[in-house]
């Protein structure tokens, strides 16, 4: 993908639905996107992006990636509360049904960056760093925050524009 275009972006919301609005902000009339099914719909779309013509993938997760908890012996409320402070965790899929975390690997592996479209608060910066853990970019990679706090096309367009790292 990214060798026909020259670079491809893969850009990834918090919920399905900011994924199509982010999709339907970045197309235009003459340049629609289109989208594809599987565990999570992916929009794409080609469109100049600092100067080059871009393949960019819209796609989401349905919040947490993951989720943690301790491992089975101390799932028990009779647990002493102490015991857990020193006590392992386990990290595994949030839901493992939607294989998100395969999802955005299979789908990053020929992007050049990755531009987190996630909320704007600690459980959103959360979510970006299970979204790191999960994606393959090829070399050089730059991943790119957006902030914004409206899912309209001008607000997604301005926060496009005023990318953090």
């Amino acid at each position: 993908m990214a060798a026909s275009y020259g670079y491809a972006v893969l850009v990834v919301a918090e919920k399905p639905s900011i994924a199509s609005a982010i999709a339907l902000a970045l197309s235009t009339k003459d340049n629609p996107f289109t989208t594809r099914g599987g565990s999570l719909p992916v929009h794409e779309l080609e469109r100049t992006y600092e100067g080059k013509l871009t393949k960019f993938k819209v796609t989401s997760v349905i919040g947490h990636v993951y989720s943690i908890d301790f491992h089975g012996r101390f799932q028990s409320w009779d647990t002493e509360p102490g015991l857990l402070f020193d006590a392992d965790i386990v990290k595994k899929e949030s839901n493992p049904k939607a294989r998100v975390c395969h999802h955005l690997s299979s789908e990053s592996k020929e992007c050049n960056e990755v531009q987190l479209f996630l909320d704007c608060d600690r459980e959103g910066e959360n979510i970006c760093f299970e979204v790191l853990d999960c994606i393959k970019l090829r070399s050089p990679a730059r991943v790119r925050r957006a902030k914004f706090s409206a899912v309209t096309p001008a607000a997604i367009l301005e926060a496009m524009k005023n990318l953090g790292t």
